[in-house]
């Protein structure tokens, strides 16, 4: 008989406190001491994204906040109020014991036990089946054992982050689609401690609606996978786009999970903006830059070695209200915009953005790449808007910013291109793969100077040109870098001063039109 494993007091998720130690918790201590623990912390990106949904799902349903003043009275206090948590348990009929024979936590004990596997279905970096990793060295024949701990990790990572593809069929219904949050960046504001994370990330949400409950709070699904519609966002947040059963043992005296069935479950009908709170959206663009009439916002996604700071303007910045809306940003940072507006924050305050998300392969059924990025979020800058409902300069200087680095690192793809083709030789590795890595530190410092700029009522003129130096800089010392590898014969060497001519004439032209552009988005001082 194995023992029960209680989510609420047995400790499961994995934090790092303030002073920089690690630790797991349970739900009732994570909101007992949020405020002394800095994040949460999993043992991959997806995961912690997941883990964050999961905790903000239990926080709107124990906690609200109903009200806007709900939502500031949560500020101000030093902590959680710790009983709330016992309070929602005892009043919610919601079962968290991993194990309930009746009501295991978000599974389906309904799965056939003669469909049980290896438990590494769960895991995407495990070689399982037609799951084939590079660094993983397991095979399907080796037995995988987890702590109950562990498993309810992967379990909640499963339902937010599986891979499509063949699983295991209930009965006949084997093929199912991508878990969710593998269509979009999830996005985060960061705060100081947990607690004010899980705040800056909460929306106002009414407790009472019947609509709208977290996956816990409704009946056990049945085995045979489903669609329909949400109904709220903490349906959305817990999401079951799979139907699973784990099997637990004792080994040595201990309880382990070595066996599980994970089958397709749910799949969400709806259009994504207008359910998905984490995340970014925008119309795509046209080749000339514009956005494409007709089409539906995409969500943002990050893709390596290009950073997420490019898609800055689409994450941080309003959209005016007189144009055709081309973009969203997440809804927490429409919030905090609120929340500042009300003297809850500091205009100086600078958050932390930080995404996460997931790389499948073509077929959506292979885990490629993993990815947590992260972006300072100044609060000057969020709230930033035009009284006059005209363009948003705030959104227009950062545009130019990103544009300007876009525009360079397509400078150098040609230098490298147009000295290939006069030799009639292929490129090899790509030339910009070492510019991009190197933006997104003075990026964050370019934000954070704006965002003091425009707090302080000063011209922006200062933190514009140190980002167009370092643009500028950046693109030719590696293209110096590129040439001083590329092997030098007589005509090479012409050749080479050719295209690094081109190129630097290109990067002037390139700063002229950016200082063109800028000039009627600036703030006016004295020194304009």
């Amino acid at each position: 008989m194995t023992a029960p494993f209680d989510l609420i007091t047995q400790r499961w998720i994995p934090v790092v406190r303030l002073g920089g130690g690690e630790d797991e918790v349970g739900l009732a201590e994570l909101f007992a001491e949020a405020h002394k623990i800095r994040r949460i912390a999993g043992e991959t990106p997806p995961m912690t994204a997941a883990l964050y949904r999961l905790v903000l799902a239990f926080l709107h349903r124990a906690y609200g906040p109903e009200y806007d003043a709900d939502w500031g009275d949560l500020w101000k206090a030093e902590s959680f109020d710790a009983d709330a948590v016992g309070r929602y348990v005892n009043t919610s009929g919601a079962s968290f014991d991993l194990f309930d024979a009746e009501r295991p936590f978000l599974q389906c004990p309904e799965l056939p036990e003669a469909k049980r596997s290896t438990v590494a279905k769960l895991i995407p970096d495990r070689a399982v089946g037609n799951n084939v990793t590079l660094f993983d060295h397991t095979v399907a024949g080796d037995r995988v054992e987890l702590a109950p701990s562990t498993a309810a990790r992967w379990l909640v990572t499963a339902h937010a982050y599986d891979p499509g593809g063949m699983k295991t069929p209930a009965t006949k219904v084997k093929s199912s689609k991508r878990a969710p949050c593998n269509g979009f960046a999830v996005v985060l504001v960061e705060g100081r401690t947990l607690k004010e994370t899980l705040l800056l990330n909460a929306s106002l949400h009414d407790p009472e609606d019947p609509g709208d409950r977290a996956a816990w709070e409704r009946p056990v699904p049945g085995a045979e996978p489903d669609k329909r519609r949400s109904g709220g966002w903490t349906d959305v947040l817990t999401w079951p786009s799979r139907r699973v059963r784990l099997f637990p043992t004792v080994r040595a005296g201990k309880t382990v999970v070595a066996e599980a069935v994970l089958s397709p479950g749910t799949e969400l009908v709806g259009e994504l903006p207008g359910l998905e709170k984490m995340a970014a959206y925008r119309t795509p663009l046209t080749p000339a830059g514009r956005p494409k009439p007709g089409a539906p916002m995409l969500p943002v996604r990050l893709r390596p070695v290009r950073g997420a700071w490019r898609h800055s303007v689409e994450l941080l910045l309003v959209d005016p209200w007189n144009e055709e809306r081309t973009r969203q940003r997440p809804v927490a940072l429409k919030e905090l915009a609120t929340h500042t507006d009300r003297g809850r924050i500091p205009d100086e305050t600078v958050y932390t953005l930080r995404m996460f998300g997931q790389q499948l392969d073509k077929n959506a059924s292979v885990v490629e790449a993993y990815f947590e990025e992260a972006v300072p979020a100044p609060v000057a800058l969020i709230r930033a808007q035009n009284d006059t409902d005209d363009e948003n300069p705030v959104a227009k200087l950062v545009g130019c910013a990103i544009e300007l680095a876009d525009e360079a690192g397509a400078a150098l793809r040609t230098m490298q291109r147009e000295y290939h083709k006069e030799f009639h030789a292929m490129p090899g590795e790509s030339i910009d793969l070492p510019y991009w890595p190197v933006l997104p530190r003075p990026f964050g410092r370019f934000l954070r100077d704006l965002n003091a700029a425009r707090a302080a009522g000063r011209s922006e003129r200062r933190v514009m040109d140190e980002w167009q130096r370092t643009v500028g800089s950046t693109a030719r010392r590696v293209a110096d870098d590129w040439a001083a590898a590329v092997a030098v014969s007589g005509r090479s060497l012409s050749a080479l001063g050719k295209h690094q001519a081109a190129l630097h004439k290109r990067l002037r032209s390139f700063s002229a039109r950016f200082e063109g552009q800028i000039v009627k988005y600036l703030t006016k001082d004295d020194a304009e």
